[in-house]
Order: C-alpha cells, then sequence, then structure tokens
C-alpha cells in the first residue's frame, strides 16, 4: 500500500493547543498571554520574532509545546511583560509584513502571574486532510463509520529530528552535544536546513563559541531529540516481539519505524509494556536539568471522517479530512499513518510500499 500523503498544503495540516491556562487581575499580574497563529515557522522561530516585536529577552518570551512549520497552528505563549493593546497590534503589523507562506499573528488571552513552562500542555487538536488515497481505502472510509476508535504506538515522529526537506538529524546533533562534541554538533547544525542552521553557516569563530549564543531551549531541544530517537528504538523492539507478524518495519525520511498491521497488535504492545521511561532535558533557572519521566507506549483517539472526495491534487486518487484530539506529546502524522495501515491491514494489504515509505511521506 502507499502510505498517505499529509501536508501537500499549509491548509492540510492545522492544529489548535489546548491549555488550562490560569489568570489573573490586570494589576496583579507580570505576564501577558497571548493566542500564536503561525504559519511557516518553528515555534523557536516565532518566540524570536515575538522577543524582537515587544523589545524583550527572547527567555522572556515561552511556550508550552512545539508546533510544526509546515501547517497552520495556534498555540499559547506567554510574555514577561504587562502589554497593551497597541503593543500587541504593533507587533501584528511585523508578523504580517513577513508575507508569503511565513507570517503570525498574536490574540491577547489575558495576564498572569507565571510563565508558560514545557509540560504543561493538555494536549493538541487536529483537522487533516490525507492525500493520495487509492480508491480501497477511500472506499472503506466513505462506507465506514464516521467516528473511529483508534489505537497506536507512541512514537517520536519524523518532525522530531529535522526541518521538512531538510536531513533527519537532530538527534545526531543532540548525541554530539551530550559528548561534550560541539565541533561535531555544529557541522551537523550547518548541514540541517533549520534557522538555527542558517546561524551556524554565518558563524565564523570555534564551535564554542556559537552554541552560547542561541536561544538556551534550542540546544536543549536536540538533547530532546536524541533522548526520542533512543525511545523509538526501544519501543520499535517492544512492538515486534509483541505483534509478531502483525507489524510492517518502513522507512520514513530515513528513519526506521515498525507499524502494527491490527488493533490487536497495538494492544497486545500495551498490556506488556504500558509505559516507559524516557529521558528528558529541560532549560530551568538557568541550566540545562536532566530527568527521566514515564512516557506511555500506546496512546487512543477518535478520529472523525468529515468527507471523502476525488483529489484535484492527485488526478484518479481520493483525499479525506479527519479530525481528533490528542493529548501532549502525541504526533498527528503518526498516529494517521498507523490508522491506515490498520485499515489496510483489515483489507488485506498491510505492507507498505517500501519504495514510498523510504520516500518519507509525511
Amino acid at each position: 500500500m502507499h502510505l498517505p500523503l499529509l501536508k501537500a498544503l499549509p491548509e492540510d495540516f492545522r492544529v489548535t493547543e489546548t491549555l488550562g491556562l490560569a489568570t489573573a487581575a490586570h494589576d496583579a499580574s507580570t505576564h501577558t498571554y497571548l493566542l500564536l497563529w503561525k504559519r511557516g515557522l518553528t515555534t523557536h522561530e516565532a518566540l524570536g520574532a515575538l522577543a524582537a516585536a515587544f523589545g524583550v529577552d527572547v527567555r522572556d518570551v515561552a511556550a508550552a509545546g512545539l508546533k510544526d512549520e509546515d501547517g497552520i497552528t495556534e498555540q499559547f505563549v506567554s510574555v514577561r511583560a504587562v502589554l497593551s493593546p497597541e503593543e500587541v497590534e504593533r507587533a501584528n503589523a511585523r508578523g504580517r509584513s513577513r508575507g508569503g507562506d511565513r507570517a503570525w499573528r498574536v490574540t491577547p488571552h489575558g495576564s498572569g502571574t507565571a510563565p508558560l513552562r514545557t509540560g504543561e500542555l493538555d494536549g493538541n487538536c487536529f483537522r487533516l486532510v490525507v492525500r493520495d488515497l487509492a480508491e480501497p481505502l477511500a472506499g472503506a472510509l466513505a462506507e465506514g463509520p464516521r467516528r473511529h476508535t483508534h489505537f497506536f504506538v507512541n512514537y517520536y515522529d519524523t518532525q522530531r529530528f529535522g526541518v521538512p526537506g531538510g536531513p533527519k538529524q537532530t538527534h545526531l546533533i543532540g548525541g554530539a552535544l551530550l559528548a561534550g562534541d560541539e565541533d561535531t554538533a555544529l557541522a551537523l547544525l550547518r548541514r540541517s536546513g533549520s534557522a538555527e542552521g542558517k546561524q551556524a553557516l554565518d558563524h565564523q569563530g570555534p564551535a564554542q563559541e556559537f552554541w552560547p549564543r542561541l536561544d538556551p531551549r534550542v540546544p536543549v531541544f536536540y538533547r530532546c531529540a536524541h533522548a526520542s530517537y533512543e525511545w523509538n528504538a526501544r519501543v520499535r523492539v517492544l512492538l515486534g516481539e509483541s505483534a509478531g507478524a502483525e507489524v510492517a518495519h518502513v522507512e520514513r525520511e530515513g528513519l526506521p519505524y515498525a507499524f502494527a498491521t491490527s488493533r490487536e497488535a497495538v494492544l497486545r504492545l500495551a498490556v506488556r509494556c504500558p509505559e516507559l521511561d524516557y529521558v528528558r532535558y529541560r532549560w530551568t533557572d538557568g541550566a540545562c536539568v536532566r530527568s527521566t519521566a514515564a512516557r506511555p507506549t500506546v496512546l487512543q483517539t477518535h478520529i472523525s471522517v468529515h468527507r471523502v472526495e476525488p483529489d484535484p491534487l492527485h488526478p484518479g486518487r481520493f483525499a479525506c479530512a479527519v479530525s481528533f484530539f490528542l493529548p501532549s506529546g502525541g504526533y498527528a502524522t503518526g498516529a494517521v499513518h498507523q490508522w491506515f495501515v490498520q485499515i489496510a491491514g483489515a483489507l488485506g494489504d498491510g505492507a507498505p510500499d517500501p519504495a514510498v515509505a523510504a520516500g518519507g511521506r509525511a
């Protein structure tokens, strides 16, 4: 089977953050909370742009989670300042001036006494258009129920490991930083195609002088990516042991994954190992802090099918609009790809086409 095509257009991938945000009276507040709409920028890029727009240090602008750049996303941010409506509007003028596919804007969402922190996010609501579907898959969706219960392996997906179109190597950069090899980390970063990679290309001095110039949360992210890659590898082995023959090994954008071809195979993994510890890194009180926490190996969601129709971008194929909610840490692209592998398995075609899988249809 072909893995479905996601993110063909920015409008095909929409995500809205869900966060129980505590607010305070304006005169007692130290922070302003904003709802950030963005397109074509990473969260780190957007935080930097907001810091420049409001004239504050980049560490005074924070978010509870990271959002993809190849889509249209909404998330909450905090700014360590009590902002006026006029300041917000002036900032939005700078966001609109970027033009093209890269733009952002913010909407006031109250004020409070604390910055946002990683880990506070409740989850995300997604609405996706899935393209390039073959007729059997499209027919199964059109004729089936509107709402599907879906269990899937909670992998970190490909966007964790690199920007769209770039090499997937954030975990390699993180590994080099953890090993104290800042020269190798800088060399890898220069080939990454990321916003930080562009800064690295402009850097002329030793690597040891480059890394402290970044927003300190960025090197922390690379360390987290290394831990994510290791966690994926452990879960991939566990799934293979639990699922047996009901597993398809695929390569997506150069990264190895194992997808179960039936719901039952996923549930066997959940019974055998419902949680697996992972290493996490956070920038806290001026330092990178390492800790461990449990991450569920399997997530459950309910996918709603809204329409199935011919795909104008791929004549003879079909497109489908779906929506669902995922708790914090879940990846929509991974959830949808695994859902289609399971549907294909039920139809008797559970092995993804290796050529397509290797091509990285994210």
